[in-house]
């Protein structure tokens, strides 16, 4: 027992010792591998608050808000609940007033309330609200709020219906995907040839001593590992460094996308959690796959 702790204490000692006096070459290293995991990183918080979007207007695609006039009775706007009611292409009818849609815009992070204080008036319409049994039906809903004499066009629309939101979000997260992925994996050859290097440098600048513990009957494996560790350190650090930077840029674009564009995606913690303990994880083991490759052609294993 005192034999093993006394190797894990040596070649934790030596990994420190080694990424200490190869600062710039490993700090390089961290570099270039942080630049990895922040890229890894982003892609799959962008694919996933893509995905989370597009969740979001599938969630709501079978819905189309008819947009009503302010001066509208409550008793015509009845009529065409009920007449929408028994159309056999709808699910269900209901009704949002003004201060509903005030409501609901401020939950997906809409600021109305200044261009209230402005105006001095709700400036969003009342709707009636249908449920459709086929998507395909909302393009011929659509068209026919156009021609209601009932509905306000104010907006330049008669309806929220826009038919190219979810084929360009798959478009856009299948873009990402390939993009991100491709880039991933040639910033990981790179990454992976600078750590190698750094190792067999180490290695190099060590060659008399590993030449003395080897003589002394010190195994192969038994050299291996402070290197192994100093490139799992290096790993490490650069996917911290990597997910410090995400886990602050994605609150703070969230947010301003929220505010500008109006996503209404909430943020998520336990994903950018498991995130960023998935990217220490990657950061390691390609950390340790470089170091072995670098130390494997010196020591002839």
């Amino acid at each position: 027992m005192r034999g093993l702790l006394a190797s894990v204490r040596f070649a934790l000692v030596a990994a420190g010792q080694n990424f200490t006096r190869n600062l710039a070459v490993s700090l390089a290293g961290v570099f270039t591998m942080g630049l990895i995991m922040l890229l890894v990183g982003g892609t799959l918080l962008l694919t996933h608050t893509v995905d989370a979007i597009l969740n979001q207007q599938e969630s709501q695609a079978d819905e189309i808000h008819i947009y009503l006039q302010d001066s509208l009775s409550m008793r015509t706007i009845a009529d065409y609940e009920q007449r929408f009611g028994h159309d056999s292409r709808v699910n269900g009818v209901s009704f949002t007033t003004k201060d509903e849609a005030v409501a609901v815009s401020q939950q997906r992070g809409l600021p109305l309330q200044p261009a209230i204080a402005i105006l001095g008036t709700n400036p969003l319409p009342a709707s009636i609200d249908l449920h459709v049994r086929s998507l395909t039906d909302l393009g011929q809903f659509a068209t026919l709020a156009k021609t209601l004499p009932v509905v306000d066009t104010s907006s330049g629309s008669a309806t929220d219906y826009s038919p190219t939101v979810i084929p360009r979000l798959q478009e856009l997260i299948t873009l990402t995907v390939w993009v991100g992925g491709a880039l991933s994996a040639v910033l990981a050859v790179i990454s992976l040839v600078i750590i190698m290097n750094t190792i067999r440098t180490a290695v190099y600048i060590r060659r008399t001593e590993i030449e003395i513990m080897k003589l002394v009957g010190a195994g192969d494996w038994f050299v291996r590992w402070p290197f192994i560790l100093e490139g799992v350190f290096g790993g490490v650090l650069a996917a911290a460094f990597g997910g410090t930077v995400i886990a602050v840029a994605y609150r703070f674009v969230l947010t301003q996308a929220n505010t500008r564009a109006y996503l209404g995606v909430s943020f998520d913690g336990p994903y950018l959690t498991a995130m960023v303990v998935l990217l220490l994880a990657f950061g390691a083991a390609l950390g340790g796959f470089g170091s072995f490759l670098g130390v494997r052609r010196f020591l002839h294993a």
